[in-house]
């Protein structure tokens, strides 16, 4: 079965789906909500191991194997009939009428009509039994095309299918009608929502029957024409440990040293005031991550690095965070990590600079930037955690970083602020920022997306890259 650690399918339903006996899940949504996709993707990762049948209603076989050209070798042909009760399709049929549940006016169909695609189905479910996973999509458009009753319908197939064979079946759903959630064993609903006049993608689980859903709400992404989710799986690597090797920057610019977020913004101009927005609830690694890039990148080019991590962290542990990515001769020479004196230990570390720790203006002024950086390159990167940064000159520090601003933009070099939901700085220094991100957590996953300037929602994902941050970002499209 799919490993559920690198499922594109939510682990919940991967679980679900693996589960002994027969399953049913209803994948119910509005039109153009990602329904057919994400059965594709179901079909897909269950290929190699059970016996998939796609059955499409609405979408044309060519079309669909222009895309998923493995669907030619799920093909409902038709094989040795088996000898398995069919009570259910009999009903629907119009057999047996004296044993019908449903009241009669539901069933519409002739007596004795043949159903081509439900017989062929029933042949392949009753040959391989339990070993089957059916894909129906969609279910109101094979009644339709018997003119049944969507509901008389799923009964049948979970009666005769599922219950009688122990085989698996997904029915997307078109309606949305919840009033069907009962016929199933699981339910998924698959929506379009908006957030920040942004559009995003929700897959929402509504109940699976046995299974432990422990995230609920997972936001998933249709790029490529395959369905990818994104849930909270930030322990399996925090992306601050390992090698680091320096992407290719962009013409004329420098990189935060994340290839995604380089090809988004098009990197730091010179001059550049941007503001990281970090919301509330997101994983403490993912502040980590970004200061690891940011850093990481100028020095590797050897240029200068003026640094107060978000979180009040001593020279020795902001030396940890870039373990792997800096040796020690690339940290001397080129990065300045911010600490009060009174609170540095006698044996500091050179790429420590004390600074007093009463005005902001006097410890940042330009001057002594450029001496205590005097071994490394210009444009130096300026970047400040402003919870830290609060801590230690008090919530009003915006006032006293206006020369240190203006030098940074004179000198061509990036200031780069990264604010949390308890920064009283945010306002004013969005007010200032040329570039402004904000990272947030939506459900389960984390995204990131841009207001200055306006882009679209990405998630945010912890992923091995050749080159840059291990930190990849997809459009939620």
């Amino acid at each position: 079965m799919p490993d559920p650690t690198r499922s594109m399918l939510p682990t919940e339903v991967v679980q679900f789906l693996e589960a002994p006996g027969g399953h049913s899940l209803i994948v119910r949504g509005n039109a153009g909500t990602g329904k057919t996709t994400f059965a594709l993707q179901v079909a897909d990762e269950f290929y190699d191991r059970r016996k998939v049948h796609y059955l499409s209603t609405r979408v044309s076989d060519a079309a669909l194997l222009r895309q998923f050209p493995w669907l030619a070798e799920r093909t409902l042909a038709r094989e040795g009939v088996g000898s398995h009760p069919r009570s259910g399709l009999g009903r629907l049929k119009g057999l047996g009428a004296s044993e019908m549940v449903l009241p009669r006016r539901e069933m519409t169909v002739s007596i004795g009509r043949r159903m081509p695609d439900l017989e062929r189905l029933y042949e392949l479910v009753e040959k391989e039994g339990g070993r089957a996973l059916v894909i129906i999509d969609s279910i109101d458009a094979l009644a339709d095309r018997y003119e049944l009753e969507c509901r008389a319908l799923m009964m049948a197939l979970q009666c005769d299918l599922v219950e009688g064979q122990g085989a698996g079946a997904l029915f997307v759903l078109e309606s949305n009608d919840h009033m069907l959630d009962y016929l199933g064993d699981g339910v998924v609903e698959c929506s379009r929502v908006e957030h920040e006049r942004r559009t995003v993608r929700e897959m929402a689980l509504m109940k699976l029957r046995g299974c432990e859903v422990q995230q609920p709400l997972y936001l998933f992404s249709l790029k490529g024409g395959r369905f990818r989710c994104f849930g909270a799986d930030w322990g399996r690597g925090d992306g601050t440990k390992g090698g680091w090797t320096a992407p290719v920057e962009p013409p004329g610019r420098m990189s935060y040293g994340i290839e995604d977020l380089d090809s988004i913004t098009g990197g730091l101009a010179p001059g550049t005031v941007a503001l990281i927005e970090l919301g509330t609830g997101l994983p403490p690694v993912v502040s980590g991550i970004l200061d690891r890039c940011l850093v990481s990148s100028f020095a590797k080019a050897g240029r200068g690095v003026l640094w107060l991590p978000l979180r009040k962290e001593g020279g020795a542990n902001a030396r940890a965070l870039l373990q792997g990515a800096l040796d020690d001769s690339e940290m001397e020479r080129a990065v300045r990590v911010m600490e009060p004196a009174s609170q540095m230990d006698l044996g500091s570390e050179r790429y420590v600079m004390a600074v007093e720790g009463s005005r902001v203006s006097d410890d940042l002024r330009w001057r002594n930037i450029a001496y205590s950086l005097d071994g490394a390159l210009q444009p130096f990167l300026s970047l400040m955690g402003f919870d830290s940064l609060e801590s230690i000159y008090g919530g009003d520090v915006m006032e006293g970083l206006v020369d240190h601003l203006a030098s940074v933009k004179r000198n061509g070099g990036a200031f780069v602020g990264l604010t949390s939901p308890t920064s009283r700085s945010t306002d004013r220094l969005a007010d200032l920022a040329t570039v402004h991100l904000k990272v947030d957590r939506l459900g389960g996953t984390v995204v990131l997306y841009g207001i200055e300037p306006f882009t679209e929602c990405f998630a945010l994902t912890v992923e091995e890259r050749p080159r840059g941050g291990c930190m990849s970002l997809t459009p939620l499209v």
